[in-house]
């Protein structure tokens, strides 16, 4: 008896981290993904100023969440990212208008594709 105690506590906490880290994956991207999207229009506008600072915010937090996010995400997608924003960091510097609102609009839905993989849905138990 004490051994399916034991295994109900164990499917409950693994249940439990489950939903932590779909809650924190979602919660973790949405603002990198509305820095990303918001540099894009500013940068699209040549409104610079505000452009390097949402993507540079973008970009931060990106770093920030990088070990957590490394632990359950896959690595393709991710490392896809990081060479989007270093796209995006080179059109920066360069003040390519078009690239680097392209370079964010992309990265952004990179973003929110990596963060939309470990929502839970449906489509996602199968």
């Amino acid at each position: 008896m004490k051994r399916v105690w034991f295994g109900a506590g164990l499917l409950i906490v693994l249940l439990a981290v489950s939903l932590g880290v779909t809650w924190g994956m979602d919660k973790i991207h949405e603002p990198i993904v509305a820095d990303l999207n918001q540099a894009a229009e500013c940068g699209a506008l040549g409104d610079w100023h505000n452009a390097e600072v949402f993507s540079r915010r973008a970009e931060q937090a990106w770093e920030k969440w990088e070990h957590f996010r490394a632990c359950f995400a896959d690595h393709t997608p991710t490392e896809e990212v990081g060479a989007e924003l270093a796209a995006m960091n080179t059109a920066r510097e360069a003040r390519e208008t078009a690239d680097f609102a392209a370079s964010c609009a992309r990265a952004a839905k990179m973003v929110q594709a990596v963060g939309d993989a470990h929502a839970l849905c449906w489509w996602n138990l199968l």
